[in-house]
């Protein structure tokens, strides 16, 4: 089958790209298709020489299965996906990740695979994309820097990937390629780095809350009283407080001004709150007629997009906070939480997690070095040696060591 024409493969350039064309058999065809697959980059810092593409197009062909004699009869037998492409399409009307799956959720997939996937690996054989070949993507993703460029062209800013994101696109392979393809890889994505979630301290969120715009003072303020996502507050309706009371409903969100049911099950929840958020929220309510709690003025739901950009990030700068985004909220909700030893399972109902390990990465009281240095006292020396170890510093045993404690 080797030396059929075609059949080795051959390497071309288009445009930027190294591209590789090889035959693949088609079921109950005696012509063959000719598959244009890209290689990697023909210019640029990670650009490949014609020999490299030419040894990673070799094991493209490979991969691909095209001169083993299973590819005839593979031919006889035609599959149901034959390229990557036609697989995510299948995926797309069948997997429940689609099917069942959140709007917001499923529009992050789909701009994984818009940006990054489908260019990749959208004409590839789905045999091709395999562990070695998904190893290389990972690589690329991480050593390539992108460019956010406005409708007319002009660059808005350039970025890298984080190793998070990079995770995730990588998750929107593997969904595609299903858990039998891939359980057994190995893939390398390097050492994990430390969150840098922003958060705000007490002295912060006073500062915040007295100094907003008086329609966004009470929203600011629920976000540090209950830790909730701006989704969750922008869908509370007035018929969710029970002031009396002092507990909140949580049973919807809103995404892109439409209300979904929130982001998990664990999210459809209740919160207790203390009497001074309750008389607060029971005064905003009560100044107009309303169904939802907080809109806009054209009766919308909130956009936490504007919100972010025209409210938040402002009132930061003119405060002289570093820029931070509505979920530094929730991250000091569980950091106060922590501080005050709130039990655990009280954290989990009221900050919505499955797990309390999701709500470990939400706590900053690492960073918190009054809070710290308090722990630290209450927990002295005093607790071993009792209140007069002070004495040793000023009158030290002969011998500069302690006397031993009578029994």
């Amino acid at each position: 089958m080797r030396r059929r024409s075609g059949q080795s493969g051959q390497i071309v350039r288009k445009g930027k790209t190294w591209h590789v064309r090889f035959y693949v058999d088609v079921p109950g065809q005696r012509k063959r298709l000719r598959k244009s697959v890209p290689v990697g980059p023909a210019v640029g810092k990670e650009k490949l020489t014609k020999p490299e593409a030419a040894r990673k197009a070799a094991e493209i062909v490979r991969a691909a299965g095209v001169n083993e004699p299973e590819h005839l009869e593979q031919s006889v037998r035609p599959r149901l996906v034959r390229t990557f492409q036609e697989r995510v399409e299948w995926c797309r009307k069948n997997h429940k990740a689609w099917t069942d799956g959140k709007p917001g959720p499923v529009a992050t997939m789909e701009g994984h695979l818009r940006k990054h996937v489908l260019p990749r690996f959208g004409a590839w054989p789905l045999e091709a994309v395999t562990e070695t070949a998904v190893q290389e993507f990972v690589a690329d993703l991480k050593r390539t820097t992108f460019e956010r460029r406005r409708a007319n062209g002009t660059r808005i800013k350039t970025y890298c990937l984080s190793r998070k994101t990079v995770l995730n696109i990588v998750g929107v392979v593997k969904l595609v390629l299903g858990r039998k393809v891939w359980m057994t890889w190995e893939l390398d994505l390097g050492k994990p780095n430390r969150p840098k979630q922003r958060y705000f301290t007490q002295e912060q969120l006073r500062q915040i809350i007295e100094a907003a715009p008086k329609g966004y003072r009470v929203l600011f303020a629920l976000l540090a009283g209950t830790g909730m996502r701006i989704g969750e507050a922008a869908g509370l309706h007035v018929d969710d407080l029970d002031l009396e009371s002092g507990v909140i409903y949580v049973r919807r969100s809103v995404w892109r001004g439409h209300e979904l049911e929130p982001k998990t099950e664990n999210a459809v929840r209740e919160i207790d709150i203390d009497p001074a958020l309750s008389a607060l929220l029971r005064e905003h309510v009560a100044s107009e007629p309303r169904t939802r709690v907080f809109e806009a003025r054209n009766g919308s739901p909130l956009s936490a997009g504007n919100i972010r950009r025209r409210v938040l990030h402002p009132l930061l700068e003119r405060l002289g906070i570093p820029k931070a985004g509505l979920h530094a909220f929730r991250h000091s909700r569980v950091t106060l939480l922590r501080k005050n030893g709130t039990p655990a399972d009280l954290q989990k109902l009221w900050i919505g997690h499955s797990s309390l390990k999701t709500t470990d990465r939400y706590a900053h009281t690492d960073q918190e070095l009054e809070y710290r240095r308090d722990a630290a006292s209450r927990v002295g020396l005093d607790l071993i040696v009792g209140p007069n170890q002070a004495s040793w510093t000023q009158h030290p045993p002969q011998g500069g060591v302690p006397a031993k404690r009578s029994a």
